[in-house]
């Protein structure tokens, strides 16, 4: 992860966040709860050729194009993150039997983690375990940075 490339040296990648994937729910000190084999990237692309291009053509493309990734079209925000150029929805959020992928990215202070820890552990488990979804990961970068990506059947709460 620290020789990944960055938005200056991928054409068309306007931010990209990569980090370890990490077993949903599982206890914070356990050794299977951080993945150290198992990238998760986010990434942010000026045009559909870009990530094309660069799965195709960058040696770190080839590496993530073995794996599987999946492309979406933005709906809401809440709050933001630095590096992200976050566009206005082009999708109407109200098909509420349409499936969605919801992905949150959260960079934490250092004297927040422990209450994050304390309260994200029980949801992790509750979001890993509900039917609604059909599948949910998480990830981090060290000291600070965690994720989480859900791909759920349907909009309806």
């Amino acid at each position: 992860m620290l020789l990944s490339p960055g938005s200056k040296q991928v054409p068309g990648l306007i931010y990209a966040e990569w980090m370890n994937a990490m077993t949903l729910g599982a206890p914070v000190f356990d050794p299977s709860r951080i993945l150290i084999r198992q990238l998760a990237v986010f990434a942010q692309w000026e045009n559909e050729a870009a990530i094309d291009h660069f799965l195709e053509e960058n040696k770190w493309g080839r590496v993530l194009a073995g794996g599987w990734h999946t492309r979406l079209v933005f709906m809401r925000q809440w709050g933001s993150i630095k590096g992200f150029r976050i566009p206005a929805p082009t999708i109407d959020a109200d098909t509420p039997e349409a499936p969605v992928v919801a992905v949150t990215i959260a960079r934490m202070k250092f004297p927040e983690i422990p209450r994050f820890i304390q309260w994200g552990r029980p949801v992790e488990k509750l979001v890993r375990d509900h039917p609604g979804t059909t599948l949910s990961l998480a990830s981090i970068r060290l000291p600070n940075t965690v994720s989480t990506f859900s791909i759920w059947k349907t909009q309806k709460k």
